[in-house]
């Protein structure tokens, strides 16, 4: 990806109204609205818990659906207003077991084959394996989809995906190759890795990528937090990896408050619900602001 010209971030809206309740002291009730993808949910309901032990006159309310307004949505953007709490990574999957894995176990795929494996292009078709052609693309549609990273990064649009795009939510992905023999999909760290016992889940896995022995090493006997550790250090073409960006009224006090918060305390958290912590340049010019 030419990341000089494109940048993916995925945005948590949040969005906030005063309440004013009938209380003993008359006091203003704050209620803070988070419309946020499923595979970061986790994450932000610990930054929650965590914030309101220290400020427990602030109320969330998670919403789902899709928003009324721009004011009331999560987007894929390249907003530069948003601001950066974590990255994450999206990696090629298949079921445990399938005739997909069969087909592609003897593979390494670099970032050319990746892109020929996902994308249309009809001067490269008739060349491609007998065994790739086999396989049935699944990609999903929405747009908090870790398809649209994974397309961006390899400088394509959406539509150019092969095969069949799955609606919802992106844990679908994992159900619809379970279904499918020959299908393999593309998902973020979160909805791969069982963030309990720290590995892949039982039911898939990973698609082999034409990487270093390191990153070999990793992927074959490695725990979630080593490929965490990994993806911080070293950038691979075969694994895209774009940012999760609060986007929200900065002139709010009740909102930039929680932000702070979670800037400056949140990102402890980030590894284990399978996020990757910011760069260090990003983490310097926020030390300065």
């Amino acid at each position: 990806m030419n990341r000089n010209q494109k940048q993916i971030v995925f945005t948590v809206v949040l969005l906030v109204g005063l309440l004013f309740g009938q209380t003993i002291n008359a006091q203003q009730t704050n209620t803070v609205t988070l419309r946020v993808p499923n595979f970061a949910r986790p994450l932000v309901e610990k930054w929650v818990t965590e914030y309101q032990k220290t400020n427990n006159e602030v109320d969330f309310q998670f919403v789902s659906g899709k928003a009324q307004d721009n004011d009331n949505s999560i987007t894929l953007t390249t907003d530069a207003e948003a601001v950066h709490v974590a990255r994450f990574a999206v990696l090629p999957v298949t079921a445990k077991g399938s005739k997909a894995e069969e087909l592609t176990a003897s593979r390494r795929l670099n970032a050319t084959k990746l892109k020929n494996l996902f994308f249309l292009d009809d001067e490269e078709e008739d060349e491609q394996p007998k065994s790739v052609k086999q396989l049935h693309i699944l990609t999903g549609n929405s747009q908090q989809s870790a398809s649209r990273l994974y397309a961006a990064h390899f400088n394509e649009e959406t539509v150019n995906y092969k095969g069949k795009k799955i609606s919802g939510d992106d844990s679908f992905l994992n159900v619809a190759v379970s279904r499918d023999p020959f299908g393999v999909t593309i998902n973020s760290l979160s909805n791969i890795f069982d963030l309990q016992t720290r590995h892949v889940r039982q039911s898939l896995a990973v698609l082999p990528l034409d990487i270093d022995k390191e990153g070999r090493q990793v992927f074959a006997n490695g725990s979630l937090d080593d490929l965490i550790r990994l993806l911080e250090q070293n950038r691979y073409e075969e694994i895209p990896v774009g940012y999760v960006s609060l986007s929200y009224d900065q002139t709010n006090a009740v909102l930039s408050d929680f932000v702070h918060w979670v800037l400056t305390e949140g990102t402890q958290y980030v590894h284990h619900y399978g996020l990757l912590g910011l760069p260090e340049k990003d983490m310097a010019m926020k030390s300065r602001d």
